[in-house]
This record gives structure tokens, C-alpha cells and sequence, in this order.
């Protein structure tokens, strides 16, 4: 027994190209971008707030970046009871070679870590150092760059 279905062929593909955007969305998605902040030194007049440094949620779905210049200190505080890893994505360098020290770092429970990332070959991408998706928005990223 053949029976018709109420939806034109139109309705249908709708639908189908409807639903392919929807999942396509996420492969489109964009990093967050850190913003950095610029260490005031010692002999420059200051205002109240001016110094303070306000760690950022890691983005647990896309993942984060900032611009690199080779004067940043990335500072990683994770908030939580609990241990929790972080990746700083390593590209290979032009010898063949890629540093993975900050693949899967262990950030214990309620502690600060910091590195500086002076050294831009095996970290950057045109320029750009990734973090991906974190595991728990615990852990707070803060990338300062000095002078």
C-alpha cells in the first residue's frame, strides 16, 4: 500500500538545507579572542583600576586566542577544588621539530601558573597563538604583554 506524504518535494528540501546550516554553524564558529593588556611600568603615574588584570573564563566550546608579539605572559588561573588541564596548540617549527610542554598542562586546584611566550616559533600561526575548547570555565586566562 503506497501512501503520499503531505510535505512538497520544496518543504523537504527546505528542511534538509535548513538542518545542514543549523550543524554547519559550529564548524564555523570563531575562537574568542583575549584581549591583552599592556603592563604599566613603574615610573608612569597611575589612576585607581588602572592596574588591575581581570582573568577572562576560558570558552569552553571554541576555545580562545590572542595576538602574539613575543612580549606576553599568558596567566592561567583555574578557580576550581579540582585539577584541571589546559593545551597552548604548538605548530611545528621550521626544523621539524614541535614543542607540546603546554599540551594537556596540569593547573592544580586554586593555584595561578604563568609562562612567557617570548619564543614565537612552534607557538604562533600567522601570528596568532590558540587555546583550545578548555575543559571547565574555572580556569581563568589573563595574557599581559610587557614593553
Amino acid at each position: 500500500m503506497k501512501t503520499s506524504s503531505p510535505h512538497s518535494v520544496f518543504q523537504k528540501a527546505t528542511a534538509v538545507a535548513l538542518l545542514v546550516m543549523i550543524l554547519s554553524i559550529a564548524a564555523f564558529a570563531s575562537p574568542t579572542l583575549l584581549t591583552t593588556a599592556v603592563l604599566i611600568q613603574n615610573n608612569a603615574t597611575v589612576t585607581a583600576g588602572q592596574l588591575t588584570v581581570t582573568p577572562v573564563a576560558c570558552d569552553t566550546v571554541n576555545g580562545n586566542t590572542f595576538t602574539a608579539t613575543g612580549r606576553e605572559i599568558l596567566i592561567l588561573q583555574n578557580t576550581d577544588s579540582s585539577t584541571h588541564n589546559i593545551t597552548v596548540t604548538p605548530v611545528a617549527d621550521p626544523y621539524g621539530g614541535t614543542n607540546t610542554s603546554l599540551t594537556n598542562y596540569s593547573l592544580p586546584a586554586t593555584s595561578i601558573s604563568m609562562v612567557q611566550m617570548k619564543f614565537l616559533i612552534g607557538w604562533t600561526n600567522a601570528g596568532v597563538v590558540t587555546i583550545p575548547a578548555c575543559s571547565s570555565n574555572l580556569i581563568k586566562i589573563a595574557v599581559i604583554q610587557y614593553n
